[in-house]
């Protein structure tokens, strides 16, 4: 049986071939077997995140009518249960503490680091010029997940930033040495706080994406207990789109294919879209070696197919110019930003009602959404009723008005936590909990009933205020019945408990929608994840309660509604990368901000000193002039990834000033002069 390497663009139909690759698999392997599902558990997939591993999962059941499961994960999930599995095994080879690991979401992760890091941030020998306190714990656990997506032990990671990180030498000459010194201790300084990380989660039992993966690739995978228990459990490998996965994914699969596994792996050389977030295009195709390979053509039926060539050309050579048009590329274009919204939403709104295209054919992509762009362009078109799908829109928690008064309500249940509590956010929580209370009558309760105090902060009866009966009768009860509820809390009860008891008595009734429903679901999840987080470190409920609503306010804690397919009839509003990574495509795309220089840049999908710990980097300074060319190549990749994806018309949406005023002259604007102007 031989390996397969499946090689082709978007919508190639490299999914499909792989699907039928299984299915053959399944009718000469699995059907001859004395268990056939025991026999396709043994077949290890892997998808790149979440939602591809569902939708790849279901092609695989039911091209076999469910006869065959597999095992299909993506790398991280991989990795973790993988761990988790083999903990024991972990313990006893670093002599780690035996307790049960519990991994920390994002935001804890972060917040942990912070706290361990205040020392050296705080007395300046942990830094990076330029870089906030946040950015730089973000920063630092970033270099971390690098370091063992590419195998890279922590230990080198001082070296490999003092080897390829460009440092402006601003120093006269005789004091370059000095300079030199400090740069390298600088980079050591990064290193020893990375260790030291690692050391406080490991006596914790704490887990993160980087501990997992590290854990995984410097002390598992080459264990020889675990490689027989790893041989016996997986004979095959199929690995989605390969051009996404990191480098110790790839060693996996070299190792299962070395001790006789067989493998199919798809790869898109025009895709790549998380190169710059840890996958490893280029270390992949060392495992064409080791396949048969099968070259896709490119789709046909596509608007990349007739005009990629030229489009790429014109992005590479700015002077070229052509006499006609496109017929099927159009720009609208505008003075001001905010004009550019109402311009798109009226050409689209224009194209649906004269049945030219529906709504579900429209994708508008952006290389960045800023909150504006985001509220005008939904709002606008809902305002047509046009239904808009923001794909992957991950809200804070804080934003939602139900959760923001539970919060108050939990500052008035519990002592010492008046510093956590406002008149404003009083008269807030009045409002969202009661809807007897309008926002006025909100405002004169906050104002003339409610008693701040650091230790116990309270609500008074409404005949404090000496004009209660402007109050009204119903606000008046329904201010009261609150108050009656919140004096018959125990303040010994875990505040769990009263989250879930203020859910059911204020909002519960209400017939939430599923939006807020999800979002006071996410805010359960998150305090029992963050109560026993807290317990793991030893903490007093008191300060756990006081933490747990200074993050949720601090907008970190996002809620992630489960959404397994697109809604009918909605125009799809994303990023490049959220665009690219779901792989969708649609007959028309409207490019927002095509004259904006957010094209060119990797921006949040790529990470700092990320092309640092890719296997092919030669160990020099990774200078200005490789960004650029890197930045190229990647602007590339996408342009050909987005015209394969787009069916037969593409608007570029330009303004000639962005947010701040600035001029826009961004790298697409020579794609106007192939294009038919729509609007002014």
């Amino acid at each position: 049986m031989t390996n397969l390497w499946i090689e082709g663009g978007s919508r190639s139909g490299k999914t499909e071939r792989m699907v039928n690759k299984f299915c053959d698999w399944a009718e000469t392997d699995f059907a001859y077997q004395s268990n056939p599902q025991a026999a396709s558990q043994k077949v290890l997939v892997l998808a790149v995140d979440s939602q591809q591993r569902r939708q790849l999962s279901d092609r695989l059941m039911v091209a076999t009518h469910g006869r065959y499961p597999v095992t299909a994960v993506t790398p991280l999930s991989f990795f973790r249960d993988e761990v988790r599995l083999f903990w024991t095994l972990l313990v006893k080879k670093l002599d780690l503490k035996a307790q049960f690991p519990l991994l920390l979401r994002v935001e804890n992760e972060q917040e942990l680091a912070n706290q361990l890091w205040k020392s050296r941030i705080e007395t300046g020998t942990l830094q990076m010029e330029g870089v906030g306190r946040d950015r730089l714990v973000r920063r630092l656990l970033d270099l971390f997940l690098l370091a063992a997506y590419g195998g890279q032990d922590l230990c080198e990671i001082p070296v490999i930033l003092s080897n390829g990180i460009e440092t402006n030498l601003t120093e006269s000459p005789e004091n370059s040495e000095n300079f030199e010194t400090n740069t390298i201790e600088k980079w050591q300084e990064v290193g020893e706080a990375l260790q030291e990380w690692r050391k406080y989660c490991w006596d914790r039992g704490l887990l993160t994406y980087g501990i997992i993966t590290d854990l995984f690739s410097k002390y598992l995978l080459p264990n020889p207990q675990y490689q027989r228990k790893l041989k016996q459990r997986f004979q095959y490998i199929i690995v989605d789109r390969a051009d996404e996965m990191p480098a110790i994914v790839c060693d996996l699969c070299k190792f299962l294919l070395k001790n006789n596994a067989h493998g199919i792996f798809t790869f898109n050389p025009d895709g790549s879209p998380r190169l710059g977030l840890g996958a490893d295009p280029e270390y992949w195709q060392e495992l064409q070696s080791e396949c048969a390979i099968e070259k896709l053509p490119k789709a046909n039926n596509t608007l990349g197919f007739e005009i990629t060539d030229t489009v790429l050309e014109i992005v590479s050579e700015p002077s070229l110019r052509f006499l006609e048009p496109y017929e099927t590329v159009h720009s609208i274009e505008s003075v001001s930003r905010a004009k550019l919204f109402r311009n798109v939403a009226e050409t689209i709104a224009e194209a649906i009602a004269s049945g030219e295209v529906s709504a579900n054919e429209i994708a508008i992509i952006a290389p960045g959404l800023d909150n504006i762009a985001n509220y005008a362009i939904v709002e606008i078109l809902r305002k047509k009723n046009i239904n808009v799908f923001p794909l992957n829109d991950q809200r804070p928690l804080s934003y939602s008005a139900q959760v923001r008064s539970i919060l108050t309500l939990l500052t008035l249940a519990y002592p010492n936590l008046g510093k956590l509590v406002s008149r404003d956010r009083i008269a807030e929580m009045l409002v969202v909990l009661n809807e007897a209370i309008d926002p006025v009558r909100a405002g004169m309760f906050a104002d003339y009933c409610f008693a701040p105090d650091l230790e116990n902060p309270q609500l008074l009866a409404a005949e404090t205020y000496n004009q209660w009966n402007r109050l009204g009768y119903e606000a008046t009860q329904a201010y009261e019945q609150l108050r009656h509820w919140i004096a018959q809390q125990n303040p010994k009860d875990t505040p769990l408990l009263f989250i879930d008891r203020a859910i059911q008595a204020f909002l519960k009734p209400r017939k939430l929608s599923y939006e807020h429903t999800a979002t006071l679901q996410s805010l359960i999840e998150s305090a029992q994840y963050y109560w026993q987080l807290g317990y793991r470190l030893d903490q007093e409920d008191p300060l756990i309660l006081e933490n747990f609503i200074q993050l949720i306010r601090q907008g970190t804690v996002t809620a992630n509604p489960y959404s397994p397919n697109l809604p009918p009839d909605n125009v799809v509003l994303a990023t490049i990368f959220q665009y690219r990574m779901a792989r969708l495509s649609h007959r028309w795309q409207f490019w927002l901000d095509a004259s904006s220089d957010l094209w060119l840049q990797g921006g949040a999908a790529s990470l700092f000193g990320a092309p640092l710990f890719l296997k092919g980097w030669n160990g020099e300074k990774w200078t200005t002039e490789n960004q650029h060319e890197a930045d190229m190549q990647r602007l590339q990749k996408l342009l050909r990834d987005l015209l394969d994806r787009t069916g037969d018309r593409l608007y570029l949406c330009h303004s000639e000033l962005s947010t701040n005023g600035q001029i826009q002259n961004g790298i697409l604007l020579p794609l106007i002069e192939i294009s038919t102007v729509v609007s002014s």
